[in-house]
């Protein structure tokens, strides 16, 4: 059944990888869909062509530019948000790069959190919030500490903004991927996979689509403040335990 148009949603980041799946899935089930995108205006003109995406240019990374967004979303008053725009680095330890901590943080934990409380104002009852995590935010990191502390926060500050949406009828839950198929992933980590992943393989950016497009519907309207992990099972594998038991 096709959702009524007057349903608008927001995806950020919605040109590339999970997002751009997220984006076209929800525009395919008849909401009217907003998207941002930073850099990749190629994808963003393409998929507005396609699927009638409107899109917005902005860089979380920059204070004043996620604050300017938040205000001109909420006079869409959006029937759901999904905060999915983000950014990864690799840290050296041995060299500490506090910008990149800082940009990190901004735009993956600071950016949701700002256009969640501003935008979420806005949003009637019914409504609700997706935060994409990943399940770098449920485990100690090596080289992407950053990252890992900002998907973290992001688990965390979903479910305080659950606590204080939820008497508002506003929804707000987590999604916290595994290793998915988008340019961020390269092919050792798919191969690495095969062997390590008990379903034998990366997951497919639709894949997380779909658990966006039931969370924000009524069939998901008593989930609130969780977080739903969709790695095929690979965050359950001790790998010692694996080896030592033939697997």
């Amino acid at each position: 059944m096709k959702i009524s148009e007057d349903r608008i949603v927001i995806v950020t980041g919605a040109s590339q990888g999970i997002g751009r799946a997220i984006a076209v899935q929800l525009a395919l089930a008849g909401y009217t869909v907003h998207g941002t995108y930073s850099s990749s205006s190629e994808s963003a003109e393409e998929l507005a062509k396609k699927h009638s995406i409107i899109f917005h240019k902005v860089d979380f990374s920059h204070r004043e530019q996620t604050l300017e967004m938040a205000e001109m979303l909420t006079k869409l008053k959006p029937y759901a948000l999904i905060n999915n725009a983000g950014v990864w680095e690799m840290d050296d330890l041995n060299k500490p790069n506090f910008d990149n901590w800082d940009k990190t943080l901004e735009v993956n934990l600071t950016a949701p959190l700002i256009l969640s409380r501003i935008v979420g104002k806005s949003m009637a009852s019914g409504s609700s919030i997706v935060n994409i995590s990943s399940t770098d935010g449920l485990t100690g990191a090596y080289g992407g500490i950053s990252y890992s502390a900002s998907k973290a926060g992001l688990i965390n500050a979903t479910k305080s903004l659950g606590n204080t949406f939820g008497p508002l009828g506003v929804r707000v839950n987590a999604i916290a991927p595994g290793w998915i198929e988008t340019s961020m992933v390269g092919n050792e980590a798919t191969d690495n996979a095969k062997d390590t992943n008990p379903l034998k393989r990366t997951g497919k950016p639709s894949e997380v689509a779909d658990v966006v497009e039931f969370l924000i519907s009524e069939k998901a309207s008593y989930i609130n403040g969780e977080t739903i992990v969709v790695d095929g099972g690979g965050n359950n594998v001790d790998y010692g335990l694996k080896r030592e038991s033939g697997y």
